[in-house]
């Protein structure tokens, strides 16, 4: 008996970030079901009970979702952190994981820049003078003045895409601009021209410490209270790639006790933070809701990775961006004829 092919259904986990119209529009043949990433665990459940594929920003892939998904072949990462999603359980079940490696990097570089400038000559609390009526008050602008980011020294906890990218701006502001990576080499230094540091030196000696690497268990709080101790009184914290790397109760010691002397941050350990996030209240800091990626060109970009990855995999192949080796004895199989035996 003849059988009716199965349109691959594809679940949008969250909008973080939406696809772009360019991008859907080549998935015009596939089903796909958009949520919005604040339902309950078990809609994305009961969506995922029939998909091929999801994408997720930022809402969790736990192992639940993917041992509730016995037709998953693809959890896609429209960015390049994938701390949450469950690597593990997905390549012991044969899914596969991959991410956008690189796509924004220039969008997260250039508002990590952003926050440093906005940080250090207190761009909202200025602003929200002037909307309270105040312009040329003399005490206000001693309150909120600034420093310039020119001669300072920049220190980028790690070198990867974004790292590289924030170097080469810090470096064309005229910063001096040192790191820390996990992988340091005379090659790496000589290729980047980034001279390359312990953390501890790094911390020493930067006034702009800038948060730019991947969060891993390594790396989860790594910046806590002994960390801000070894800080200048007058340096700055920006964070650009997880909350969780920074001990946020630490840093509102910090803040509050000056210690140091700012910070800004993107991300946050857990977001949304909700109304009443004690950083809110301080007067040292520029936080804005992790909008690194959140520009036209990276988001189409990222989609376009994204829909090239769900093709792929439908198409039988592996993703080009491939982040673990699934443990799948079929992965060969083209999806269209599973689906169509499956029917």
């Amino acid at each position: 008996m003849m059988t009716v092919e199965r349109r691959a259904k594809v679940v949008l986990a969250d909008r973080s970030p939406g696809l772009s119209t360019s991008a859907l529009a080549k998935l015009s043949d596939m089903h796909l079901v958009q949520l919005e990433g604040s339902e309950p665990e078990e809609l994305l459940l009961s969506e995922m009970r029939d998909a091929f594929a999801v994408v997720s920003g930022l809402r969790r892939i736990s192992r639940e979702v993917i041992t509730s998904s016995p037709r998953l072949r693809l959890v896609a990462v429209p960015g390049a952190g994938f701390d949450h999603v469950d690597v593990a359980a997905a390549t012991e079940y044969g899914v596969y994981v991959s991410n956008a490696p690189g796509a924004n990097a220039v969008s997260v570089a250039e508002l990590a820049l952003g926050l440093m400038i906005a940080v250090a000559r207190s761009f909202p609390q200025a602003y929200l003078a002037v909307k309270s009526g105040w312009w040329t008050d003399d005490s206000l602008r001693q309150k909120i003045g600034g420093v310039e980011l020119t001669g300072k020294t920049a220190g980028i906890v790690g070198l990867g895409h974004v790292g590289r990218e924030l170097a080469k701006r810090l470096k064309a502001l005229g910063m001096d601009v040192i790191c820390c990576t996990r992988h340091p080499s005379q090659e790496r230094e000589q290729r980047t021209g980034v001279k390359l540091v312990t953390l501890e030196d790094l911390l020493r000696s930067s006034d702009f410490v800038v948060i730019c690497c991947a969060l891993t268990p390594e790396t989860h709080r790594m910046i806590g209270q002994r960390e801000f101790g070894l800080m200048k009184p007058g340096a700055y914290l920006v964070n650009v790639a997880r909350g969780a790397i920074v001990d946020e109760v630490a840093l509102e010691e910090a803040l509050k006790n000056r210690t140091i002397a700012g910070a800004a941050l993107d991300v946050l350990t857990v977001e949304p933070p909700g109304r009443d996030h004690p950083l809110f209240h301080l007067d040292n800091t520029v936080i804005t809701s992790h909008l690194g990626s959140r520009t036209l060109d990276a988001i189409d970009r990222v989609s376009q990775i994204v829909v090239g990855e769900l093709l792929r995999v439908w198409a039988g192949l592996p993703p080009i961006y491939l982040v673990n080796s699934p443990n799948a004895p079929d992965n060969e199989t083209p999806l269209r004829a599973v689906a169509s035996r499956d029917q």
